[in-house]
């Protein structure tokens, strides 16, 4: 059988190596033209993530990716008053594992490497231009007036996925959030601190950790037009570090302090909300991760729901001899879940828009909803992938 998984970042490249530990072949595609850094300041892998990448093997990788153990948030308001927070000092005996916080770039790149050691072929800039399905297999089109034929397709190829756009026509496009999200780090003088750190601002939300002299920062600027597509990326990070610092001016310290000591922003990112999607899949077509269920950054769950996804399908593809089944199966187990997850981070993204209303609102109001929360941080965290399952399709009947 011939697989043809369309994007080689962190999605496309953790569903190479599964579907190698299940001793199943794959080429993958990606429109960037070499092996380059991936964009983004740094994310955090969930303990449910970390779970992911260890029923594949690869936990040790994370090693040469860098990053620190954190679990845990704190809330403050634009005063400076902490107004909430989330307890994660027992994440490692509760659910099996911690999170850990990266630098985005360097995840991609061991994944990225992992995959090229494991003989994994990835060609580079191709970029799709329509996706066929036929009686026997997929005819996939590229831009440069090649194209291939395969038995199934994966889209692993972002929000912006053009293997859905092709294949489902009508689907709903990703509905902007009226917030760039802006990041980096900085050398400062400040201690370690043992959980995430974040202010509600007047006029931006700013979050922060510091671990050995580094402070790993990102903050969220209302903007209300959607940029156009590319937009962002023409402006000079060292702009947007002026303007996070006027929107940051009257915030408290060590909010200050950091953005004075920061050289320059790593990028800016318009934040999209992506609408449920009726199904995942067609015959021979499916997608995974961002591709099908995209997830607001402010749930720290991207990276993790693409582990788990590449994780699942690898294993249904390796039960199920029709492609059909598998990926009904995968989708019995994957949508619900991470449908869940995108209601909860479209929740959280609304209390981050700045209004004196608002903020009176969530300060008095937050620290239930964060009561509410931990149920849906509980269900998120704890979830275990059992490679050893049987996922056979006609084990749900």
């Amino acid at each position: 059988m011939k697989i043809l998984v369309i994007g080689a970042g962190i999605a496309g490249c953790a569903l190479g190596l599964a579907l190698s530990k299940a001793g199943i072949a794959c080429k993958l595609v990606d429109l960037k033209p070499a092996p380059t850094t991936a964009g983004g300041a740094f994310l955090t892998l969930a303990p449910n993530g970390i779970k992911a990448l260890r029923s594949l093997g690869l936990e040790s990788m994370l090693e040469g990716a860098g990053g620190f153990e954190q679990s845990g948030l704190e809330f403050f308001n634009a005063n400076g008053r902490k107004i909430a927070a989330i307890k994660g000092e027992n994440d490692l005996s509760v659910y099996g594992a911690c999170g850990v916080v990266m630098r985005r770039a360097r995840l991609q790149e061991v994944l990225e490497a992992a995959a090229l050691k494991a003989e994994i072929p990835i060609e580079y800039g191709r970029q799709v231009k329509s996706v066929s399905e036929t009686g026997d297999g997929v005819k996939v089109a590229f831009d440069d007036g090649s194209s291939e034929q395969a038995d199934i397709v994966i889209g692993a190829d972002g929000i912006w996925s053009q293997v859905r756009r092709a294949t489902w026509p009508q689907a709903p496009n990703p509905l902007y959030t009226g917030i760039v999200d802006c990041g980096g780090w900085a050398k400062v003088d400040l201690p370690d601190t043992t959980r995430q750190q974040m202010h509600f601002g007047n006029r931006a939300f700013f979050g922060y950790t510091v671990k050995d002299k580094t402070a790993y920062w990102f903050t969220n600027i209302p903007e209300a037009i959607a940029p156009e597509r590319g937009e962002l990326e023409k402006i000079a990070p060292e702009v947007w570090l002026t303007k996070v610092r006027e929107l940051n001016r009257e915030a408290v310290e060590p909010v200050r302090h950091i953005l004075a000591m920061a050289d320059s922003a790593i990028g800016a990112w318009p934040l999209y909300n992506m609408p449920p999607l009726p199904t995942w899949h067609t015959r021979r077509v499916c997608l995974i991760g961002d591709a099908a269920h995209a997830v607001s950054p402010s749930t720290g769950q991207g990276a993790s729901l693409a582990v788990e996804d590449a994780a699942v399908l690898a294993m249904c593809l390796r039960d199920n001899a029709e492609p059909q089944r598998a990926f009904e199966r995968y989708l019995d187990v994957r949508k619900a879940r991470a449908e869940s997850i995108m209601e909860f981070g479209r929740q959280i993204g609304d209390r981050k828009v700045a209004s004196t209303m608002g903020s009176w609102f969530r300060d008095l109001t937050l620290v239930f909803f964060l009561r509410m929360g931990r149920s849906a941080t509980k269900e998120q965290y704890s979830y275990q992938i059992d490679w050893n399952a049987n996922m056979a399709q006609e084990h749900l009947q």
